[in-house]
C-alpha cells in the first residue's frame, strides 16, 4: 500500500519514513504543505500520515482541502499541538485518528496498520484467499503455514490485486501504487511480477489479463 508522508522535520521525517518501508510500504514524503497538496490531487495514496506545522500551507488546511474534495483518504495527525481543543479541531475537521508527538515509531505503524484495515474493511490482519493466506501486518504469503517467498515487488502487486479482488485494474494503476514519486521505473515491468506470480503461486491464484483493460484476481 502506498502512504504520504507530510512531515518538515526531516530527522523525524526520515525515521518515520524508514520504519514504513522496513513494514513494505511505498512512501512518498514532502515537507511542504504546498507540495503535499499537489501530491494529493495528482497521485492516488492509500493513507497521509500528516503533520500540522508544515510550511506554505497549515495542516488543518490540506485536510479541509481534501475533504471539501469529497476525498475519503484516511488521515493519520501526527503533530506537536496536544491541547484538547486542538485535537478536537483536527479529528473535527475530517482526520481520523491523531498522534501526539512526542512518540514511538511502533506506535505509527500500530495506528497505520488499524487505519488501513478499516477502510479496506478488514477485521483482521490475515487475508484468506483460496489455499493461501496473507499477513498484511507482516507483508507475507503463506500456503499451508510455508512461507512463499516473493520479492517486495511480487508481494505489492499480489496485495493490490487481493484488495481489488473481481475488479479489473489497470497497469497504470498498480504501477501507481507500487512505486514512490522518485522511483525509476519502466510500467511494462508490471507484466513481469504478474507473470512470476503465475508461476511462484500455480493453481492458488486465478489471476487473468484482461485485454486492452489490466487484470483482474478472480475469488
Amino acid at each position: 500500500m502506498k502512504i504520504l508522508l507530510l512531515e518538515d522535520n526531516k530527522t523525524l521525517a526520515k525515521g518515520i519514513f524508514n520504519k514504513l518501508v522496513q513494514h513494505g510500504y511505498v512512501v512518498d514524503l514532502f515537507y511542504d504543505g504546498e507540495e503535499g497538496l499537489y501530491s494529493l490531487n495528482t497521485s492516488t495514496y492509500d493513507l497521509l500520515i500528516l503533520d500540522l506545522g508544515l510550511p506554505s500551507l497549515d495542516g488543518i488546511d490540506i485536510i479541509k482541502d481534501l475533504r471539501n474534495s469529497q476525498k475519503n483518504i484516511p488521515i493519520l495527525i501526527i503533530s506537536a499541538r496536544d491541547k484538547l481543543d486542538q485535537r478536537i479541531l483536527g479529528l473535527d475537521s475530517g482526520a481520523d485518528d491523531y498522534l501526539c508527538k512526542p512518540f514511538e515509531l511502533d506506535e505509527v505503524i500500530a495506528r497505520v496498520q488499524a487505519l488501513l484495515r478499516r477502510s479496506k474493511n478488514q477485521i483482521s490482519k490475515l487475508i484468506k484467499y483460496k489455499d493461501l493466506e496473507y499477513n498484511s501486518l507482516s507483508k507475507t504469503l503463506t500456503k499451508d503455514d510455508i512461507v512463499i517467498e516473493l520479492s517486495k515487488r511480487e508481494i505489492n502487486v499480489f496485495e493490490h490485486m487481493l484488495l481489488n479482488l473481481n475488479n479489473v485494474v489497470s497497469k497504470e494503476n498498480i504501477v501507481e501504487h507500487i512505486t514512490s514519486f522518485d522511483d525509476d521505473f519502466n510500467p511494462t515491468a508490471v507484466e513481469t511480477y504478474v507473470s512470476r506470480l503465475r508461476k511462484k503461486l500455480g493453481n492458488s491464484i486465478n489471476l487473468k489479463t484482461v485485454r486492452g483493460l489490466g487484470y483482474i484476481l478472480n475469488s
